[in-house]
């Protein structure tokens, strides 16, 4: 390899801000593609959505309560904790029109998104140069990363996976036939419960470095490509995961020299990924 190719791939990881980027958009590309495999196989995509842009609520109070007109930035920790909040409430909103109405899952969680949406959307227009300011949730700050981000990640990815593996037969029944596994016994409700607050961190993960616009990617394209190899749970995990850490420093690189938004870059890649395997599985049929 010629030394301009590995200055090609090198250059932009001499800066401290793109590795700390890279570590911490690999950490929840790891995290949103463990619980995206459930989403996948539930056929929760719709649900997802709803979740990422019901947190839209939550940031925009955060942001009116710990910002103000000195110019100082809004409590990074209260925004996270704003999202969870909102991002909750729109999941057990959507469990309630559930449980109240004849309506399917896909509408109630339509329902849901939509006024999540509305609600965040009016919110957010009350805020002062919110055009700014709330940009980066809204298409993530990635390049903003910094080591307590890093850090952030990494506890939440690791309670997320050990909460997986203590979880993991259960939710396995789950994904594939609900009536069996409530014949073996598994409380489905609690389950179905718990698994909504695993996808609602991830969802509050992922927005905060690739925006709560492209988290679906990363939540769905990664999974998507890893049940196109993998026959067995396991393996989908392992090969979605495998993915989505790889598309992070790919897609940082891509920022780089195409001078590319860095959040929308990663989770091209994931999907160009899942692009590139189908087509690649479909010609062996």
């Amino acid at each position: 390899m010629e030394q301009a190719e590995v200055d090609f791939l090198t250059d932009p990881f001499s800066q401290e801000f793109v590795v700390q980027a890279a570590i911490t958009a690999a950490l929840v590309g790891v995290l949103c593609a463990v619980v995206g495999c459930f989403v996948v196989l539930r056929g929760l995509a719709l649900m997802a959505d709803s979740l990422a842009h019901g947190v839209l609520p939550g940031v925009a109070i955060a942001f009116m309560i710990t910002a103000n007109s000195d110019g100082l930035e809004p409590d990074r920790l209260a925004i996270t904790a704003g999202a969870l909040i909102a991002g909750l409430v729109t999941a057990a909103g959507t469990s309630a029109i559930l449980r109240r109405s004849r309506l399917n899952a896909d509408t109630a969680a339509a329902v849901a998104f939509v006024f999540m949406l509305s609600l965040g959307v009016v919110l957010i227009s009350r805020v002062e140069g919110y055009a700014v300011d709330l940009n980066s949730f809204l298409f993530g700050d990635v390049l903003a990363s910094d080591g307590s981000a890093a850090i952030t990640s990494a506890v939440l990815c690791t309670v997320v996976l050990a909460a997986v593996a203590i979880l993991y037969r259960p939710l396995l029944l789950l994904s594939f036939d609900a009536r069996r596994a409530a014949a073996l016994g598994v409380p489905v409700k609690t389950i179905e419960s718990l698994l909504m607050v695993l996808i609602t961190v991830a969802v509050v993960a992922g927005f905060l470095v690739v925006g709560s616009l492209l988290v679906l990617g990363m939540l769905l394209a990664p999974p998507a490509a890893g049940a196109l190899i993998a026959r067995r749970l396991p393996g989908m995990m392992l090969i979605s995961a495998a993915i989505a850490a790889v598309s992070a420093p790919l897609g940082l690189l891509a920022s780089w020299h195409l001078d590319l938004a860095a959040g929308a870059s990663i989770v091209l890649v994931a999907v160009s990924a899942f692009i590139l395997i189908a087509l690649v599985r479909g010609s062996r049929i």
